[in-house]
């Protein structure tokens, strides 16, 4: 049952997500797609085991979730430390890949298609968090939630 509830959450993320995206204008940097897929391999898994694995084995599979989500609090700190300039912006985040535009006139038109963030950047902010730090919260929620979980089973 823990793992159909912690699939619901990871797919009202990525909904929330793409709410502030589209509707709002919110847009994600690399390390915050990074952060997405932590999300999306954790929903897959918790739906895919609550679906696939018998019940009597469940618990191990919830003790994988837990190790995505402390992975996506390893990644989600990174983030945070990246915005608070406390460790060196990586490649991927300073620039757009220039390598898979054939002509400018291509690269042109991504340019003007797409807004590029930088992730040294907070784009949006509740009570002095960013919402990387909050998605940091959220994953170590998840995953104090299932070893929680697994250690009363």
């Amino acid at each position: 049952m823990l793992l159909g509830f912690l699939g619901v959450v990871c797919v009202s993320v990525l909904i929330a997500s793409y709410v502030l995206e589209h509707f709002f204008q919110i847009y994600p940097c690399q390390m915050c797609l990074y952060e997405q897929d932590v999300f999306i391999a954790a929903g897959a898994f918790s739906f895919l085991s609550f679906l696939f694995v018998p019940a009597h084995f469940q618990h191990y599979a919830v003790l994988v979730v837990s190790g995505i989500f402390l992975f996506g609090v390893a990644l989600a700190g990174y983030h945070v430390a990246i915005q608070y300039h406390l460790v060196e912006l990586p490649a991927f985040c300073a620039s757009n890949d220039l390598s898979a535009f054939d002509s400018i006139e291509a690269l042109r038109e991504q340019i003007l298609k797409t807004p590029f963030v930088r992730c040294d950047q907070v784009t949006w902010s509740l009570f002095g968090l960013s919402l990387a730090a909050y998605n940091a919260l959220m994953s170590l929620s998840l995953s104090i939630c299932c070893w929680i979980w697994y250690r009363c089973r």
